[in-house]
């Protein structure tokens, strides 16, 4: 038997091994967190969050929010996925997301009664023979097999008739074979099974530039524009509502729901300069320096004149 000093330095080794594998799984891998919120700011507790990878038939995961609405899935290995919240009482919503070794995606997710974005998603994480023919037509887009890819999207949507991507992934794959009226009649049944996804129109107009039908090139772009403008109104205004509930909830001392609104806001409204700084002034409440700091920089990147940004510099010169 060793010694004692012995036996000790062994379990020092090995908690040090230990300590580099999970660190090297860390880097090599992603995390994907974020929060699933109703229209009006509320958290929603036990909303499914489902991760399905575009590129691999191995990942596919599921969590639940908690009280306050958040999730978490750790461990993700780097690639592109489809991550989908939804709750049968309230509503679904469909993000892709692109994860990267060792970084953070940030994801939130705002729920509305008899919003559909996800039906064909769920149908996914049911059906595993769905899931298969799905990503084998990403992928088969992806290296260029368009044939293959048509025939995968077909066999998915033997299953699930609601797959609008199907629909627009068999469109870009005619598009690409020089199919043009097959191309133009599957983006059509992309628009009958939602008429709002604008990706289908930039198809069409695609389609028709390409035939040198000018007439209808304008038609589908501004239909695709306008789609897109109402959207990115819309989401300016979530926005705006997100950032004066953070507030609220920041001067109550509310800082968990305070952070959670205002994260909503910057990642829903880029543009929207000004969460950034009641984000800081959030973190910096919460003792989270590093991330008070960064938000008080945005802030200042953007609006070095602006309305708060002497006391932005006041505070970064405190927290950093």
């Amino acid at each position: 038997m060793g010694s004692p000093s012995a036996r000790s330095a062994a379990a020092v080794v090995t908690l040090t091994l230990l300590c580099i594998s999970a660190a090297a799984t860390a880097q090599t891998t992603g995390l994907i967190r974020g929060s699933v919120l109703s229209r009006a700011g509320q958290p929603l507790p036990d909303a499914t969050v489902t991760l399905v990878s575009l590129s691999s038939d191995s990942v596919r995961e599921e969590a639940h929010t908690d009280q306050q609405g958040h999730f978490q899935l750790e461990g993700v290995p780097p690639g592109q996925y489809s991550v989908a919240a939804d709750r049968v009482d309230v509503g679904g919503q469909i993000f892709r997301v692109l994860v990267q070794p060792g970084g953070t995606v940030e994801v939130a997710f705002v729920l509305e009664p008899g919003d559909t974005a996800a039906p064909w998603l769920r149908g996914l994480r049911d059906d595993q023979a769905s899931v298969a023919a799905f990503d084998a037509g990403v992928r088969a887009n992806r290296d260029g097999d368009y044939e293959e890819a048509i025939a995968q999207f077909e066999a998915t949507l033997q299953l699930l008739p609601s797959c609008v991507d199907c629909h627009f992934n068999i469109g870009i794959a005619l598009g690409q074979l020089e199919r043009f009226d097959e191309a133009a009649d599957a983006f059509s049944r992309a628009l009958e099974v939602n008429p709002d996804y604008a990706a289908a129109y930039y198809g069409l107009a695609d389609v028709y530039g390409r035939q040198g039908r000018a007439d209808l090139v304008a038609e589908t772009r501004g239909a695709a524009n306008r789609i897109a403008m109402a959207a990115l109104a819309a989401d300016q205004a979530l926005a705006r509502e997100a950032m004066t509930r953070g507030i609220a909830f920041l001067e109550s001392r509310n800082l968990t729901d305070a952070v959670a609104q205002l994260r909503l806001a910057v990642s829903t409204d880029t543009t929207l300069n000004e969460a950034h700084y009641w984000l800081g002034r959030s973190y910096e409440e919460q003792v989270e320096l590093d991330a008070a700091a960064q938000s008080l920089r945005r802030y200042l990147a953007g609006a070095a004149d602006g309305e708060h940004a002497d006391d932005a510099r006041r505070r970064l010169d405190r927290v950093r």
